[in-house]
């Protein structure tokens, strides 16, 4: 199965894969390795991007006034190999400030 065959609604997969051009695992090689994105932009895009679409002016980034909706990983996605994207887990979410799941 290639990036073509498969979609995910995981965020962290999908991330993997702006930025990889690859699922995380699959062994296969890239595709269309010239269209990658950064990981500040990819995130960027699942953050910001996903509350523009979705028309939450008030939500999308740690500003004074946002809703602090967040989730928190296991681990720095910029301190690791971005081949590792796929690796990282949601430990806790946030929704308006208030905590809605722990792992």
């Amino acid at each position: 199965m290639c990036i073509r065959d498969r979609t995910t609604p995981d965020p962290l997969q999908a991330i993997h894969v702006a930025v990889n051009r690859a699922h995380h695992g699959s062994g296969y090689d890239a595709f269309l390795p010239g269209q990658e994105l950064d990981l500040a932009t990819a995130l960027t895009a699942y953050t910001a991007g996903s509350a523009f679409v979705n028309r939450r002016d008030d939500t999308g980034s740690l500003r004074p006034g946002f809703r602090a909706d967040l989730a928190v990983l296991d681990r720095d996605l910029f301190a690791a190999p971005a081949a590792e994207i796929g690796d990282a887990s949601v430990v806790m979410t946030f929704v308006d400030g208030e905590p809605v799941y722990e792992a």
